[in-house]
Order: C-alpha cells, then sequence, then structure tokens
C-alpha cells in the first residue's frame, strides 16, 4: 500500500511541485501528452464542489507529476526495484477513469460513513469518488489477480445485476473464468456438495441433448428434462466447469451480491469488490471505491483485472 501524503496538493497553483515520489507508477493523461509519473495517495481538494472542476485538476496534476518526474536512469531503476518485489505497473489512467464516470457515486442521502475516506466532495446532491484512491487499489488488485494467476488459480467473477450481467460474461470467458451473471443461489458455495450434484446433473442432461436421447424417450419426458436443463444452464452454466471451490472472487455490486460475499467469508475466500458509496469497505479483502452501476465503469475495471489475469497465466507459459 501506498504511504498517504500529509502535505495537502494545491491543484489551482501551477508551481505547485509534488516531493520525491516514492510509490507506485500510474499512466496520467492530458489531452494527447501523457507522462510516467510515480504519485502518492493524494486526496482531491476540499473545495471541489463540482465534477466540472475535476478536468482541470487533472490536467494540473499531470503538470506537477511532469515537473517532479525523476530522470529515465531513476525510473527505470524504480521499476526494476519494484518489478523484484513483485510490484507491476498497469496503465490505470485518471482520464479514461474519468470519462467512465467511475467517480460518480450515490446521492448523499443514500452513504455509508465507512466510505468517507474515499470520498471527495460533493455535487449536485451526490458523492464524488477519489480516483486517485480508486487507481490505487485497483493496482494493488491487479497485482493480487496477477500472482494468483500465474499460480494457477481458480477465479470466479460474480454480477447479477442487468448492467453487468453480459460485461461478467464477456469477461469471464476471456479470461478463461468462472462466472454467475443470473441469480446467486443460496448456499453455492457453503453448501458445495449439493451445487457439486447440480453441476453433475447439468452435465449428464448436456451430453443426453447431444447424443439425441430425448428424441428416443415419450415427449412429455423430453420436455421435463429440457426444462431441467434450461434452469440448471441458466443459474449454473458458467460454473459448469468448476470442480472446487474457487481461490479468489471478484464482486460487480457488493450490495446485490452480499449474500455471495458472505459465503466467500465464511469460507475464507479472498474477495475483490467494487463498491460504491453506499458499501461497507471493511467486507472484502481488496475494496475499488467506484461506480458500480455504469456500464463504461463496470467494463473498465473488469478489463484491467481480466488483462491482469491473461497477463499472469501468460507468464507461466
Amino acid at each position: 500500500m501506498a504511504h498517504l501524503l500529509h502535505t495537502p496538493f494545491l491543484p489551482s497553483s501551477s508551481s505547485a511541485v509534488l516531493p520525491r515520489p516514492h510509490s507506485r507508477i500510474f499512466r496520467v493523461s492530458s489531452g494527447r501528452v501523457r507522462v510516467d509519473a510515480k504519485l502518492h495517495d493524494i486526496s482531491m481538494p476540499p473545495a471541489l464542489s463540482c465534477s466540472t472542476k475535476i478536468v482541470p485538476w487533472v490536467n494540473n496534476l499531470t503538470m506537477a507529476a511532469a515537473a517532479s518526474a525523476s530522470t529515465t536512469e531513476t525510473d527505470s531503476a524504480s521499476a526494476g526495484a519494484a518489478k523484484r518485489m513483485g510490484r507491476r505497473y498497469w496503465n490505470i489512467n485518471l482520464q479514461e477513469m474519468m470519462e467512465a464516470g467511475i467517480h460518480f457515486g450515490h446521492g448523499t442521502r443514500k452513504w455509508n460513513p465507512r466510505m468517507a475516506p474515499f470520498i471527495s466532495a460533493k455535487h449536485k446532491g451526490i458523492h464524488i469518488i477519489n480516483l486517485i484512491k480508486t487507481a490505487r487499489f485497483l493496482s494493488e488488485a491487479c497485482d493480487l489477480v496477477f500472482d494468483a494467476a500465474s499460480r494457477g488459480k481458480q477465479f470466479l467473477i460474480v454480477g447479477t445485476n442487468s448492467k453487468a450481467a453480459d460485461l461478467v460474461a464477456r469477461a469471464a470467458t476471456a479470461s478463461r473464468c468462472h462466472y454467475v451473471n443470473k441469480k446467486w443461489l443460496g448456499g453455492m458455495l457453503t453448501n458445495w456438495s449439493t451445487t457439486e450434484t447440480r453441476l453433475h446433473k447439468l452435465r449428464d442432461l448436456r451430453v443426453d441433448q447431444k447424443n439425441g436421447r430425448f428424441e428416443r424417450i415419450p415427449k412429455q419426458n423430453a420436455a421435463i428434462l429440457k426444462r431441467q436443463l434450461s434452469r440448471l444452464q441458466t443459474y449454473l452454466g458458467g460454473i459448469k466447469y468448476m470442480t472446487r471451490v474457487p481461490d479468489i472472487v471478484i464482486i460487480v455490486d457488493q450490495q446485490e451480491e452480499y449474500t455471495a460475499l458472505r459465503e466467500c467469508i465464511t469460507l475464507g475466500i479472498p474477495t475483490i469488490c467494487l463498491i460504491d458509496t453506499n458499501c461497507d469497505p471493511d467486507l472484502a479483502d481488496i475494496s475499488i471505491p467506484g461506480n458500480d452501476d455504469a456500464i463504461a465503469s463496470i467494463r473498465l475495471v473488469l478489463n484491467k483485472l481480466v488483462h491482469a489475469i491473461t497477463e499472469g497465466r501468460a507468464s507461466t507459459s
């Protein structure tokens, strides 16, 4: 974890220069200018009260970061040292996160006080999430899944709301992970013996359908088996190849998937959660503060994690 910076950052001052950096590298983009800047965990200025002021803030942040960037030799040495420590640099772009709307939280009346450290400002009745902390925890999550993927661990991605369902299925398919995107059945992990029995039933019905057995039995019996197959495929199709409890679970919406999160906590399974301002950041092992309602926000976070998983598996081959 990067250390917090105690010196306040003043974006309105053009002469503001960041102290000598020691934390990980983030990609900071401003128009066509892109620099590698090592940033501390910097909070947005308290005076920020309008989301339209975030873009100039990022531009000033880029200028200050560029002014404080060290020489090429120092950057190379720092990159080599971080790589030896097991940390890698992911292309986490603040401008890209803003365009995806990750910084928009829930209304100020619907928030969890434990999310206060991740909130920078209020604007028109909604909370604005600190993107620097989002980038920090997203980078930590990418490091975790990279290391786990390089050791052959199994992942389960959970997201059952209508906006995340298709994105979860695509991300899991691209990274060869298991997923649940329709409905979380209670006890899917804690009562794994029953879930495994249902998975065996699903595989048997798929084999029978492929071999044409449904056409050789009475139509009434075939209709019953087809309904069973359709139901099992809907709820368990994403985990039909899962042979044991997953090693890491990625949850898109903590409020929606609270049952899944509690089962992971009961079994001691590490979890990575995308949490909005109405969630509890202490429940998951790594909580990524961000908008869990916008499709673009969910897609961006999943793409980063999927890329890290893919890179981790490729590193072992």
